[in-house]
C-alpha cells in the first residue's frame, strides 16, 4: 500500500521558534491521523473476504463510526460494513485490526507509553505529559487502568512456582576494616507497610524481608583530635558516634518484597536463605509481632529465635508502665519517671 498525505501549514512571519515548533507538531499529528484513516481504508479494500465462510462475494451496507486513541491523537474512523452474499452475515473487515487494541480503543503503542507514564507520574500529570509531548488524548482514568493491567501482567510473569531471583548487594571493600566476624548468626527481618490503593478499599500492604549475615566491624573513619577544646569535643560527640563505639555492617544481604499474600513473602525469604548457603546457622527473626509474620516464621523458620524489634518493644514496655500506674493510682509524674528510668537501661 502506498499512502500519500499532503500538509499545508500557515505560519505567521513574526512567530518565534516555540510557536513555529508547536504549529509544525500539530500539523504533523493531523497528517498522522489522516494517514491512519487512509491506511485503514485501503486495508479494508484488500480484505473483503467473509471471515465466516471465506466467500468474496460481498456487498457494502454503509459504515460504522468508531474512535480509536493512537499515540498521535484520537482518530475517528468510518468502518466499512459488508454483508456476505453466501452466508448472509454482516462483518466489518477493520475489526481484525482492532483485536490487538487494549480495551477496544487504545493502540498498543499508546498503551505502552501510558503504562510508562502512569508508573512515573501521577495519572493526571501523566495524561498532561502525553498530550503535550505526543498529542495523545487519553484520560487519567484510562491511564490508571492500563498501568494496573500492565502491572498485573508483569507481576504474573515474575511470580514463578519456585522463586529463583533475589536481589543482593555484593560485598564492597572499605578502607580501615578489621575483618569479618565469624558468621554465627543469620538475621531475618520481616515487616510490612500499608499504602493507599484504588483497587482495594482500605489500602494494600507491601511486605519486605531482609536477610543478613557475615557481620563486619569497621573502625571509626575520623577520630577527635587531642587539640580539640571541650566545646569542640562535645560538638563532635553530638554529631558522631563515640570514639569507643565501633561501626559494623552486614557484608551479605538479600532483599525480597511483594504486594501479594504473606505466604509468597515467606517462600521468597526461605529461598533467599537457601541461596545464601547459611541455612545451618543460628537464625534470628526480628519483627514487630504481626500475626502473619508469626505464621510465616513458624512455617519456614521454626527453629529461629524470635525477637521483638526495639520500637515495638519500647511501646509495649511504656504501655505496661502506664497500666501499673493506673493500678497503683499513681500520678503522671510517677509514670514519666519510671518510663525515663527504663529508657536509660
Amino acid at each position: 500500500m502506498h499512502i500519500q498525505v499532503s500538509l499545508m501549514i500557515d505560519i505567521d512571519a513574526t512567530a518565534d521558534l516555540a510557536t513555529i515548533e508547536h504549529q509544525v507538531q500539530d500539523a504533523g499529528h493531523q497528517g498522522m491521523r489522516q494517514a491512519l484513516r487512509q491506511t485503514i481504508r485501503q486495508w479494508e479494500q484488500a480484505h473483503r473476504t467473509c471471515p465466516h465462510c471465506g466467500s468474496q462475494q460481498v456487498r457494502g451496507e454503509g459504515t460504522v463510526a468508531r474512535t480509536i486513541h493512537a499515540l498521535f491523537g484520537s482518530v475517528r474512523l468510518a468502518r466499512q460494513r459488508l454483508r456476505c452474499l453466501h452466508c448472509f452475515r454482516r462483518f466489518c473487515p477493520a475489526n481484525q485490526l482492532f483485536e490487538q487494541m487494549l480495551r477496544g480503543r487504545v493502540s498498543p503503542a499508546l498503551a505502552e507509553a501510558a503504562s510508562l507514564a502512569g508508573a512515573s507520574w501521577p495519572y493526571r500529570h501523566a495524561a498532561q505529559v502525553l498530550a503535550r509531548l505526543s498529542g495523545a488524548q487519553i484520560s487519567a482514568e484510562e491511564i490508571r487502568l492500563l498501568t494496573n493491567r500492565r502491572g498485573r501482567a508483569l507481576a504474573k510473569q515474575q511470580e514463578p512456582a519456585h522463586v529463583d531471583r533475589v536481589v543482593t548487594f555484593p560485598p564492597q571493600e572499605e578502607e580501615g576494616k578489621e575483618g569479618p566476624v565469624p558468621a554465627d548468626r543469620l538475621i531475618i527481618g520481616l515487616d510490612g507497610g500499608w499504602m493507599p490503593s484504588r483497587e482495594q478499599r482500605g489500602g494494600m500492604e507491601g511486605k519486605v524481608a531482609v536477610i543478613a549475615t557475615d557481620k563486619e566491624v569497621l573502625r571509626e573513619a575520623n577520630h577527635p583530635s587531642a587539640e580539640m577544646s571541650f566545646y569542640e569535643m562535645k560538638k563532635y560527640v553530638r554529631r558522631h558516634r563515640h570514639p569507643s563505639v565501633r561501626r559494623a555492617r552486614w557484608r551479605t544481604r538479600r532483599y525480597v518484597a511483594t504486594f501479594a499474600r504473606s505466604s509468597m513473602l515467606g517462600q521468597q525469604a526461605a529461598e533467599a536463605v537457601s541461596q545464601i548457603g547459611h541455612a545451618q546457622q543460628e537464625q534470628v527473626v526480628i519483627a514487630d509481632g504481626a500475626e502473619w509474620i508469626k505464621k510465616e516464621t513458624q512455617k519456614h523458620f521454626s527453629d529461629a529465635t524470635c525477637i521483638l524489634d526495639w520500637p515495638h518493644l519500647w511501646r509495649t514496655i511504656a504501655k505496661a508502665v502506664r497500666a501499673v500506674g493506673v493500678q497503683r493510682e499513681a500520678d503522671q509524674k510517677w509514670v514519666h519517671q519510671h518510663v525515663q528510668q527504663m529508657g536509660t537501661w
